[in-house]
């Protein structure tokens, strides 16, 4: 193997210390990746599985987990394995690539993972609706591959100092968790975590130390990718309606008493759905 891939896959172990991962995955993972540098890849598929089957992998670890396992599968002859392990990786992350300075036969089940994905319009994702009326939030779950088996999902009311009400539900989308203090409450805050058989993190969604939220108030900017509510708030073409019904009114006064009149630029800093 390369000088060239031998930094890059220090470079990776590096990466991978003193993350938030428990110890034993951690370990777990750091021996697949020496395994891996030593070109044995029999011991790197045994640690690969191993740390898989750990059940406390975040998303970015397990991709890579799943990378090495692609390219030990393939180096034993087994390239539906491997196609399958490139499939998953790719599922986490779908801009990942693999080492250049491989060979052909162990980068051909990788290319073929990518002509699967390319070929699909759906990915792996979640996201969550607050739905009032049914005093919860609703979870929405692509899984094109099935890889997930359970959603945890914790909640309060925003602004309560307590801890973060937990509850396990089906991988399936569609699924509710009820909140303590719906309908009333204004914001919720949660957390959403996707897990595979073994417990790893397919999806995460904020965290208990820095959840994301989702209510009445203004979506800001990071609290979420999808967070919305249900049926709230006045539609986005009403408000767009309005504003151009004012602006067109403000430009026809200016016309009218003779004034000197800017081009209009409207910005809405509120969607509702």
């Amino acid at each position: 193997m390369s000088s060239l891939l031998r930094v890059f896959g220090l470079l990776t172990v590096l990466a991978l210390v003193g993350t938030a991962t428990p110890a034993r995955a951690q370990d777990l993972v750091g021996q697949a990746e020496e395994a891996y540098l030593n070109v044995d890849f029999e011991r790197t598929l045994d640690l690969a599985r191993q740390a898989l089957g750990s059940g406390r992998l975040d998303p970015n670890r397990l991709a890579r987990v799943y990378e090495l396992m692609g390219v030990a599968f393939a180096a034993s002859g087994d390239e539906d394995a491997s196609r399958e392990a490139y499939k998953k990786m790719l599922a986490l992350r779908p801009d990942a690539q693999v080492d250049n300075n491989l060979a052909p036969r162990l980068r051909s089940p990788f290319m073929e993972a990518r002509g699967y994905w390319a070929t699909r319009s759906d990915r792996l994702e979640a996201d969550v609706v607050l739905a009032r009326a049914e005093r919860g939030l609703r979870i929405r779950l692509v899984d094109p591959l099935g890889m997930a088996r359970r959603i945890v999902v914790r909640t309060r009311v925003a602004g309560e100092m307590r801890p973060m009400d937990e509850q396990t539900l089906p991988a399936q989308s569609g699924e509710l968790a009820p909140v303590e203090g719906l309908p009333e409450a204004d914001r919720i805050e949660y957390a959403v975590e996707v897990l595979d058989e073994a417990g790893n993190r397919l999806v995460q969604l904020g965290t208990t130390d820095t959840p994301n939220v989702v209510g009445r108030d203004p979506v800001v900017a990071g609290t979420g990718p999808g967070a919305r509510e249900e049926g709230g708030g006045v539609p986005g073409w009403v408000w767009g309606l309005v504003g151009g019904v004012v602006a067109a009114a403000a430009i026809g006064t200016g016309l009218y008493l003779g004034l000197r009149t800017e081009p209009v630029t409207l910005r809405s800093a509120v969607v509702f759905e």
